[in-house]
């Protein structure tokens, strides 16, 4: 399963991590960066961290799960 992983700094100075489940396929940096950037000018998350005011990081992560034993 892949996800999209954006993090932010706060106005409290923390981080704030923000993640989406199956982000499209073709997303590149340059989209990833405007969404962002929209969140932070929007105010569209206030959160116990601050709210986001800066751009960090962004990265998709993608899992593999190997199901060893399972029984039901």
């Amino acid at each position: 399963m892949k996800t999209l992983q954006m993090t932010f700094l706060t106005d409290f100075g923390k981080s704030y991590q923000f993640s989406v489940a199956n982000p499209k396929v073709n997303l590149n940096a340059q989209t990833v960066e405007n969404v962002m950037q929209t969140i932070i000018d929007k105010q569209y998350f206030e959160t116990k961290a601050g709210r986001p005011v800066t751009i960090k990081s962004a990265k998709i992560v993608d899992r593999v799960e190997n199901i060893l034993l399972k029984k039901d």
